[in-house]
């Protein structure tokens, strides 16, 4: 007699892209969510055309491992792959250099099994950074310690991010799913469509860990990465209004710099000046390689 398979309750999906060390981190969190009164697949898509095959053994976890390609290039094009394979009811949305919370499961179950009225849109919560060495944290970590995931600000404003998203399949799927031609801020984009219907619940026990960014050139690629996307979502074909965004974009980098100037030692103040002269930099190269050619990183 064969045991039917119970359904998934929860889809998790986890875009990579030439990041299978910390991939296998992160899956590993898996592996402890044992005893619970729910099932849960997690689909990894692989983003990158060169590679066809990560190399993972799906037996060595104790869930449904699942992978997939993706050949078009972008995160959000990756999920939406994600999304058609996903048999939950409710996916899940992380990284593959994040660290889920040894309870997020359980802690997005416990809100999803009482909404009776299927009235939650999202549910997010907070993104924690953690450091190679927290007490000798680079330029670009000090920078990012004042400044990365500001998670429960964003979902108070209407917005989530995909590091730490749950929602509804069906909610997504009403919704079109992600946009597939940006390289960033598509969760921004679409958090806002869903949170204008739904609720957007922001839960502190809710929490994925995120690895700061050591080097201040993944913070120049970072900020080219969100103005690229903010470039095609607003300022594609108004690019005086374009440079106006890019030229507050840098300003308000200063204006950081000069607060923290008075409230942390100087040395650490001109850690961040660096990282910020770093990206203002980056973001005004990334401005003209936009207008002339539109093409964004990915």
């Amino acid at each position: 007699m064969t045991i039917e398979k119970k359904e998934p309750y929860f889809s998790v999906i986890i875009p990579v892209y030439q990041d299978t060390e910390r991939l296998l981190q992160c899956l590993d969190r898996f592996n402890g969510y044992l005893s619970m009164n729910f099932n849960f697949e997690v689909i990894v898509v692989n983003n990158d055309p060169e590679i066809s095959d990560l190399k993972i053994n799906p037996n060595q976890f104790t869930f449904d491992l699942l992978f997939t390609n993706e050949v078009t290039h972008g995160s959000y094009a990756a999920r939406n792959k994600g999304l058609k394979m996903a048999r939950g009811t409710v996916v899940g949305f992380t990284d593959s250099d994040c660290l889920p919370g040894k309870d997020w499961l359980h802690n997005a179950y416990a809100h999803f099994s009482i909404d009776k009225t299927k009235s939650i849109g999202i549910l997010t919560g907070p993104v924690a950074l953690f450091f190679k060495d927290p007490l000798k944290l680079s330029p670009a970590e000090l920078y990012e310690k004042f400044t990365a995931f500001k998670t429960q600000q964003y979902a108070q404003e209407g917005f989530a991010i995909t590091a730490n998203w749950f929602s509804y399949k069906s909610v997504i799927q009403e919704f079109g799913g992600f946009n597939s031609i940006i390289k960033s801020n598509g969760d921004s984009e679409l958090s806002g469509k869903i949170s204008q219907k739904y609720k957007l619940i922001f839960s502190e026990n809710l929490i994925v860990h995120h690895p700061a960014r050591y080097f201040t050139s993944d913070m120049v690629y970072k900020y080219q990465r969100i103005i690229g996307g903010t470039y095609i979502r607003r300022f594609k074909g108004r690019n005086f209004y374009f440079f106006l965004h890019v030229a507050q974009f840098s300003f308000r980098r200063y204006r950081f710099f000069i607060k923290k100037l008075f409230t942390i030692p100087l040395s650490q103040s001109l850690d961040i000046l660096k990282v910020c002269n770093a990206v203002n930099l980056g973001v005004f190269r990334e401005y003209f390689s936009l207008i002339q050619s539109e093409k964004t990183k990915r």
